[in-house]
C-alpha cells in the first residue's frame, strides 16, 4: 500500500495485431439487452448480478489489501447478491487498461474478461477520454448517498472532473513520519526540511523515483517549492507553467542531496526498505502514506514515539476508484461490487489497520450516529489525529506534472 494501492503506471498502446490476440475474454454471451446505466433502477441491476461471477482486475502487491478482498469483500458479495468475485491480480494497472483497449479493437464490445478496474491518474484519463468506461453509473449506487460530491476528492482523479464515471474506493494521505524523540519540531516547509536535514546529516531520505512513493515525494516537493498547487489544478498539463517553476525542484535536491542517508549515493528502492530504515532508526524521518505509519505504529514495527505530520499545502490526498470498461460482461456485477467497496461497512472494514489501514473517503457527518463512533473507535487505534492530518492535504493534479518529475529526477539526480 508495500500498501500503496496503485503504482506508477503509464499507458502502453497495443497495436491491432497485438489486439488479436486469444484475449483473455471470458466467452460470455449476453443473455439480454445490455445495461443501460442511465435508465436502469438499482433493483435492476441486482437482479441483473445475482448469481453471476464478477471480474475484478486489481493490483495484486498487497498481501494485506489481497486478504481484504478475497476475504471480507467476497464474503459480502456472496452473501448480499449471490456473486461470485473473481480477483485478477495486476502488477500494474496499466496492463488491465491494454486488454480493455485491446478487446475492444477486436471487436469483443460487450464480452469483455474485465468487470471492473481498481484506477486513478492517468489510466482513468486514457479510459475516460477514450469512451472506454461504462457509464455514468455512480450515481445508482445506494453507497453515494455517504459522500460529499461536491468534495474535489471525490469528484476528480487526477484534475479530471470524474462525472460518474467511477466510484469511490479509497482514501490514501501522504504525509511525514517522524521519531519525535529525535525530531520534537517536525518541519512544516520544505526550507525547514533543509535546514533539518543540514544539522542531522543522514537521517532523511526519500525512496527513488519512478518507484511510487518517490513519485510521490517529488510531487510534495513541487507543491512546496514553486507556491502551492492551486497554479496545477485543472485537467491539462501547462508547459510554460512547468518550465518556468521546476528548476527550482532540482536545484533544491541537489542541494539537499549530500545530507540524505549515505550522502544520497543511493536512494531505497521501495517504501517497505525505507520503513526498515526508519524501524531501525538509520533515519529519523521518513515521507510515508497514512495506512503505513498506521501499520508500523499498531504492529510494533516503528517506534512508539512515532508522530505523523503534514506539511500543510504540500502533503498529499491521493484517493483511488474503481471503474468498469465499456465492454465489460457483467456491467451490473461490477455495480454491486463498487457498491460494496463505496458503502460504510466497506470502507470501515478496511480503515481498521489490523486489516489494511487506508482510511475512508466518505463523510463520516453523513453516517448515522452509530457508524460515525465505529469509525471514531477504529481512528482511535489508528496512532494519528487523521481527521486534523488530512485537512492540511491537498489534490493530486494532472498526471504529466508527475511524468515529467520522474524524467528530470533519472537525468539529474540519479546520475
Amino acid at each position: 500500500m508495500t500498501h500503496r494501492s496503485l503504482p506508477r503506471r503509464r499507458f502502453l498502446y497495443l497495436s491491432a495485431g497485438a489486439a488479436l490476440v486469444a484475449s483473455c475474454a471470458n466467452n460470455q454471451t449476453p443473455t439480454a439487452p445490455r445495461l443501460d446505466p442511465i435508465s436502469v433502477t438499482w433493483d435492476q441491476v441486482v437482479e441483473r448480478a445475482r448469481g453471476t461471477t464478477v471480474n475484478w482486475a486489481m493490483w495484486g502487491g498487497s498481501d494485506q489489501t489481497n486478504a481484504y478482498v478475497d476475504g471480507w469483500v467476497a464474503s459480502e458479495l456472496q452473501r448480499k447478491y449471490e456473486v461470485t468475485l473473481n480477483r485478477v491480480p495486476l502488477t500494474d494497472t496499466v496492463e488491465a487498461v491494454n486488454k480493455v483497449v485491446g478487446e475492444v479493437q477486436a471487436g469483443l464490445t460487450e464480452t469483455g474478461s474485465i468487470d471492473l478496474i481498481w484506477i486513478n491518474g492517468e489510466n482513468f484519463r486514457t479510459m475516460k477520454q477514450g469512451d472506454l468506461l461504462f457509464g455514468p453509473f455512480a450515481d445508482k449506487l445506494p453507497a453515494m448517498q455517504y459522500y460529499d460530491t461536491n468534495n474535489p476528492a471525490v469528484a476528480n482523479d487526477f484534475g479530471l472532473p470524474i462525472e460518474g464515471y467511477s466510484a469511490p474506493y479509497t482514501g490514501a494521505f501522504y504525509i511525514m513520519a517522524a521519531d519525535s524523540v529525535r525530531v520534537p519540531t517536525p518541519p512544516t516547509t520544505f526550507a525547514e526540511l533543509l535546514a533539518w536535514a543540514k544539522a542531522n546529516p543522514g537521517r532523511f531520505t526519500y525512496v527513488a523515483p519512478p518507484q511510487f512513493d518517490g513519485s510521490r515525494f517529488l510531487l510534495t516537493a513541487l507543491y512546496g517549492l514553486t507556491g502551492g498547487y492551486q497554479q496545477y489544478a485543472g485537467a491539462e498539463f501547462d508547459e510554460t507553467l512547468w518550465t518556468e517553476q521546476s528548476t527550482r525542484v532540482w536545484d533544491y535536491l541537489k542541494e539537499l542531496e549530500p545530507y540524505l542517508w549515505r550522502q544520497g549515493s543511493t536512494y531505497p528502492p521501495t517504501q517497505s526498505r525505507l520503513q526498515e530504515l526508519f524501524a531501525n532508526s538509520e533515519i529519523w524521518m521518513m515521507p510515508a502514506f497514512t495506512a503505513r505509519i498506521a501499520e508500523g505504529i499498531a504492529t510494533g514495527q516503528f517506534p512508539e514515539t512515532t508522530q505523523a505530520f503534514a506539511m500543510p499545502g504540500a502533503s498529499l490526498n491521493d484517493p483511488s476508484f474503481t471503474a468498469i470498461p465499456t465492454n465489460a460482461s457483467n456491467p451490473a456485477g461490477g455495480m454491486v461490487l463498487a457498491n460494496i467497496l463505496s458503502s460504510p461497512e466497506g470502507q470501515l472494514q478496511k480503515f481498521d489497520p489490523a486489516v489494511w489501514g487506508d482510511p475512508p473517503l466518505l463523510t463520516r457527518s453523513l453516517l448515522s450516529a452509530e457508524l460515525q463512533k465505529e469509525f471514531d473507535q477504529v481512528e482511535m487505534s489508528y496512532g494519528m489525529p487523521l481527521q486534523t492530518l488530512t485537512k492540511q492535504t491537498v489534490p493530486v493534479v494532472n498526471a504529466e506534472y508527475t511524468t515529467r518529475l520522474e524524467q528530470t529526477w533519472t537525468e539529474q539526480i540519479a546520475i
